[in-house]
């Protein structure tokens, strides 16, 4: 505890520090926003919600394989305000001058900006952390953001499902607008201890604005094909990471056909737009906070792909109980849900730590930023897939049904792959 105290006492930690408290709750709170706003458009319709969704990953794609490089050659103070700034004008444009005239196609161009400029944000603010701590302090300053930045996103979503479902949806975009403003202002007071590089903020507006441009050219060029490619023939010689992409295919496949469709049939069930969604948000955050710390002392002698295996077994098993658990008018229907989802949060844990450790375990050192940069492109991609999938099953099936079979099919994956170890070790 004495290191966080001596961290806060650095007035230049103290600003970050801030400024990511305040943007990590007003970024949950923007995407109470958004499920609220696709949910007036549309209600009850898992394919609007897809879509919505739909522009919120697309940077990853497109903005993702340019943005790490590009900002190691600007400022990060620089980078992270300017980011901060562009992000508050996209955001606060949706409710004065796109929902007044109800349009729908400027929301998701608005929604595609913020997201992509966000791409550029987290490399900054993950790379400034060592030019205003101490050598000896860089650990339990990462710590102290990573902890408080989780439990600002938790109330994010909660509170912030409240606050959307009682004050409105234009309420909910100009409160994160003035968090946008908020963490540009404690940013750009950093200075006591930080040496800035000697780039003008129109070169940094201009290379933030190439990164976007460069990325277009990339997606639509054949660039993320030939580096996916390379990455494949070195995955061939390593059997470890292929197994791993596999299975993150089939896990983030199965991630994606139920989150549209899981917001939906939320909505459905509690009959509410934001409020109990975001509660449920929290829940499910405690769940992996407590697993997270959990498994980390338990699962350090555990075969990695049997824990693997085993914990998509029991988030399968328990999604299925809350898909049954909502679908009948049970007394208490929103208290079993929460348990529900915190014990889903317990399940989903080993599965987040597991697949950076065996990476960090198995990979070249000089093929280990080439392997993460796939994977999520890949997994991402299922994402997108699959929940456009579930989003048109929706046209003709309920969203608890879908839930079920996917469900089924979580569980068959982690019983074949637990079956086919103990195949490959007999």
């Amino acid at each position: 505890m004495r290191e966080y105290f001596r961290l806060v006492k650095n007035l230049d930690f103290f600003l970050l520090w801030v400024s990511q408290v305040v943007s990590q709750f007003g970024d949950k709170l923007n995407q109470m926003a958004l499920i609220a706003w696709a949910y007036s458009v549309m209600p009850g319709s898992s394919f609007q919600m897809a879509k919505l969704i739909f522009f919120t990953i697309v940077p990853v794609f497109v903005v993702g394989p340019f943005a790490a490089a590009a900002v190691d050659r600007l400022d990060f103070r620089k980078t992270m305000y300017i980011c901060d700034l562009i992000r508050a004008i996209t955001v606060v444009t949706i409710p004065l001058l796109i929902l007044p005239h109800r349009l729908i196609l400027p929301v998701y161009l608005m929604v595609f900006i913020s997201f992509s400029i966000t791409r550029l944000f987290v490399p900054a603010k993950m790379s400034i952390v060592p030019n205003i701590v101490g050598e000896k302090e860089i650990l339990p300053a990462n710590s102290l953001l990573s902890l408080t930045g989780v439990v600002a996103a938790m109330f994010g979503f909660g509170l912030g499902g409240i606050l959307v479902q009682s004050f409105g949806i234009r309420f909910g975009f100009l409160v994160d607008a003035a968090t946008f403003l908020i963490s540009a202002v404690s940013i750009y007071l950093i200075g006591r201890n930080y040496k800035p590089r000697q780039v003008s903020i129109r070169e940094e507006a201009f290379g933030i604005g190439r990164v976007i441009v460069n990325g277009l050219k990339y997606t639509f060029g054949g660039g993320i094909i030939s580096d996916v490619k390379k990455g494949f023939e070195y995955l061939g010689k390593n059997r470890e990471i292929k197994r791993l992409i596999g299975v993150s295919f089939l896990l983030w496949g199965l991630l994606g056909g139920i989150y549209a469709t899981g917001i939906v049939f939320i909505q459905e069930s509690l009959g509410s737009a934001t409020a109990d969604l975001g509660m449920l948000v929290v829940f499910l955050g405690m769940g992996i906070l407590l697993g997270s710390l959990m498994w980390g002392k338990l699962g350090i002698e555990m075969d990695r792909f049997k824990m693997l295996y085993s914990s998509l077994i029991a988030l399968s098993f328990f999604l299925f109980v809350f898909a049954v658990a909502l679908r009948f008018p049970l007394p208490h229907k929103f208290g079993i849900a929460g348990v529900i989802a915190f014990i889903l949060g317990l399940s989903a844990s080993p599965i987040m730590m597991l697949s950076q450790t065996i990476i960090h375990e198995t990979a070249d050192e000089g093929m280990m930023g080439r392997m993460f940069g796939i994977i999520e492109i890949i997994v991402h991609f299922a994402f997108v897939v699959a929940m456009f999938i579930s989003s048109l099953l929706a046209e003709f099936f309920s969203e608890g049904s879908i839930l079920i079979l996917w469900a089924g099919i979580g569980i068959g994956i982690g019983v074949d792959g637990l079956l086919r170890l103990r195949w490959e070790n007999a």
